[in-house]
């Protein structure tokens, strides 16, 4: 039996991870430069910069789909390192920049090169790591992902103004070379196989088919239909309140505007903390109690802070924030989880490219839906309906797990054979 460790001690996952963490942080040191860059230094006008984070959601929005089809029908570590180098010659681009107007076509440009990069990353994980060690590979990029989110924009933000936005882009850019040389160097097991599966794909069934089948398979799995809505709900609910939490909180404690700060970094800080407890699990069994949970706990900060009107103390807002990052952190777990052990091997990319175009809709759909309905209420009557509302879902979906994800007979009877080896040997 292999111990917690032994995932440490595997060259290629230590290599990918590096990779992953390289083009992460960059990405959180170059997005804060950019809006230092067109507000400080362009003085450009509120709606240019409400475009930056279109730039960022469209690709994945139009594309995401596509780009998971070519990735299960291309070679997946071949189509990462390209991206980094595109993507790095895009942003050194960036640099050479004199004007906002020209700096967003660039980064909607730079952003298209990089959809293809989650679905091929999502789908190489099986190539990368043992079966067994995938939960373990999931909870410690989940657990990369929340910590640049946290120290990311600190120090991004911080090297921006120290020193100018430039550096900060810049250190992106060799962020992303580096990252495609370390690539260069993992070695895939299975290989071969993998070669002959593209081969015949290729040859069996064209673009648009490959991409129906995607669709089939999530539509068909019970299991994945499932969780992606229960995914869907608690991402609209975080989007919704996510740019109205300052909001709240200037309504709430208008002396306090530091405030706001603090409860995004509690959010990550227990997404962080939970990530890393989950790294101590082997697999997931009952996804009812994951997706369940996650929505309540977010469901749970969400309706909390529309009653912090009666109850304003700072540290029942930063318990809350820290509650809803908890939620956040199991829900991102589960979600990449499902990804990488319920569809098919080959193809992985599909249906990480369907997850990842369809949440992306909810980055622009969730903050129209908030602010319209923050204008109807009010919005403390708003937070208190939207976490209500979603912590009823979340209690259902513990409730009544069993039968939302109901397995066929077949995938009960393959998991309990499962079971009964690992009990004999």
């Amino acid at each position: 039996m292999k111990n917690n460790a032994s995932i440490w001690r595997d060259l290629n996952f230590i290599k990918f991870f590096s990779a992953n963490a390289l083009s992460n942080l960059g990405n959180w040191f170059d997005f804060v430069a950019v809006l230092i860059l067109f507000r400080y230094t362009w003085e450009a006008s509120p709606m240019l910069i409400a475009l930056i984070p279109v730039m960022y959601a469209i690709p994945s929005i139009l594309l995401g789909q596509f780009a998971g089809v070519f990735a299960d029908r291309r070679n997946k570590l071949k189509i990462l390192i390209h991206s980094d180098w595109l993507r790095a010659g895009l942003t050194f681009l960036l640099v050479f920049t004199p004007a906002p107007l020209l700096a967003l076509p660039v980064l909607l440009l730079r952003n298209t090169v990089g959809v293809i990069s989650l679905p091929a990353q999502q789908g190489l994980m099986r190539s990368i790591v043992d079966e067994e060690d995938i939960l373990k590979a999931v909870t410690i990029n989940g657990s990369l992902f929340q910590l640049v989110k946290v120290i990311g924009p600190l120090i991004g933000g911080s090297v921006a103004g120290v020193f100018s936005p430039d550096i900060s882009i810049v250190v992106n850019a060799f962020s992303f070379v580096i990252s495609g040389v370390i690539l260069t160097r993992i070695h895939l097991k299975n290989q071969v196989s993998e070669k002959k599966e593209e081969s015949n794909k290729t040859e069996q069934s064209g673009f648009f088919a490959s991409w129906k089948e995607g669709w089939s398979i999530v539509l068909r799995s019970r299991i994945l239909l499932a969780s992606i809505i229960f995914g869907v709900v608690s991402t609209l609910t975080i989007q919704m309140i996510d740019a109205q939490i300052v909001t709240l909180f200037s309504e709430v404690f208008p002396k306090r505007a530091e405030l706001t700060g603090w409860a995004i970094s509690a959010v990550g800080i227990g997404s962080l903390i939970v990530v890393l407890f989950l790294n101590r699990l082997n697999q997931i069994r009952k996804y009812g109690w994951f997706f369940g949970t996650g929505s309540l706990l977010i469901g749970v900060m969400t309706g909390g802070f529309g009653f912090l009107g009666d109850y304003s103390f700072i540290i029942l807002a930063i318990g809350l924030a820290l509650i809803g990052g908890i939620g956040n952190g199991i829900t991102f777990t589960a979600v990449n989880y499902l990804i990488q052990k319920e569809p098919p091997i080959e193809a992985i990319g599909r249906v990480s490219g369907i997850v990842d175009s369809t949440l992306s809709i909810l980055f622009i759909a969730g903050p129209l839906l908030g602010g319209l309905l923050i204008n109807q209420l009010g919005v403390l009557a708003a937070f208190r309906i939207i976490g209500i509302g979603l912590s009823l879902v979340g209690t259902a979906g513990i409730l009544f797990q069993k039968l939302i994800w109901k397995q066929n007979k077949q995938a009960v009877a393959q998991e309990e054979g499962k079971r009964d080896c690992e009990i004999v040997f």
